[in-house]
């Protein structure tokens, strides 16, 4: 069964007869194609309102320019024919524009954005739309769309995280850190360190296999396949890509609760505690970061932590607690060391 586009253009305007009327539900109602013509129909009659500049071009005048800047000589059959092709293009588009707003409308929808986060001192555990499980750092953040609904599985991560990925061969798993770097893998397992004021991004991998893919000093990009217990350190500045064999429990202990240190400069030392303590640590002699810790803390509360620092570096600190402000749980302690 078929209708004339004229009736359809009819029945929106409702200036069908009752019998019409009856005549197109009952078409519509015997498939969804025939409502999606409907739908892009409505959607061209719409279109048309915004096109009504079009008639203040005067046709005549401008194909009588054209005529004589061409020298060219046409009859009225001629102009009429070349008046239906115009029309003839003009609806196409003017559908092929409805049907895309209509697309772009519902594709907008599907790229609904989710994103989840870890408070400062607070370790997130959560599992994605594909079953593959995510741990989140303190102060750390994943955005990703909802239900997966592009080819690809894409995560943006902003902070620290460790990812067990759901493997799915057709569906590939990218995880962004930054403009310059990516990672892709299929199923595995492997912990990310990408927080915006460190000057690299780190990645560890426990299990199975990633491709990263980082921007060269050249402009190029770089690919690298990292191999367990390989960890890649991707300098922001230089955009230097170095990989070195490592204790991954180092760099993923703190999704037990650990901070664990191995041979490490005091400086990621401090600004890794000041994440987990949720403390800013003020130092008066820059000689103090040469110090090399190696340490596990688990459950030791901050006073111990720099206890053990004292006697570790030979510094000398002093605990200053934020004022007073009721059950303000974001107060910051200040930390201030010396020699």
């Amino acid at each position: 069964m078929e209708i004339d586009e004229n009736i359809l253009i009819r029945y929106i305007d409702d200036v069908l007869s009752e019998d019409e009327k009856v005549q197109v539900e009952a078409w519509l109602r015997t498939s969804p194609e025939n409502k999606r013509l409907l739908e892009q129909i409505y959607f061209v009659l719409q279109l048309t309102e915004k096109v009504r500049i079009m008639n203040a071009i005067d046709a005549d005048k401008a194909f009588a320019l054209f005529k004589t800047k061409r020298n060219i000589r046409f009859g009225v059959s001629w102009r009429l024919s070349l008046r239906r092709i115009a029309v003839a293009l003009f609806i196409p588009l003017l559908l092929l524009t409805g049907y895309l707003i209509l697309h772009n409308n519902n594709s907008e929808d599907k790229l609904k954005m989710v994103e989840i986060s870890a408070d400062s001192g607070v370790v997130s555990t959560f599992s994605l739309p594909d079953g593959s499980k995510v741990w989140l750092n303190t102060n750390s953040s994943l955005t990703y769309t909802e239900h997966f609904s592009t080819g690809k599985r894409l995560v943006e991560l902003k902070g620290e995280g460790y990812f067990e990925v759901v493997k799915n061969a057709t569906k590939p798993f990218v995880m962004k850190a930054g403009p310059s770097y990516s990672i892709e893998v299929l199923g595995t397992s492997f912990n990310v360190s990408a927080y915006p004021d460190d000057k690299a991004i780190e990645t560890t991998l426990t299990e199975g296999s990633v491709v990263i893919n980082a921007a060269a000093k050249d402009g190029h990009s770089a690919s690298y396949r990292l191999k367990p217990n390989e960890k890649a350190e991707y300098q922001k500045d230089s955009k230097q890509l170095k990989i070195k064999q490592v204790d991954t429990d180092v760099d993923t202990g703190w999704m037990n609760g650990e901070s664990i240190f191995k041979q490490e400069p005091m400086s990621n030392v401090l600004k890794k505690l000041s994440r987990r303590y949720n403390v800013k640590f003020e130092v008066k002699d820059e000689a103090i970061m040469d110090a090399v810790i190696t340490a596990r803390f688990k459950d030791e509360q901050l006073s111990q932590v720099m206890e053990y620092l004292k006697v570790a570096s030979g510094i000398k600190y002093i605990i200053h607690k934020p004022a007073s402000n009721g059950d303000d749980k974001n107060a910051i302690s200040m930390i201030e060391i010396c020699k």
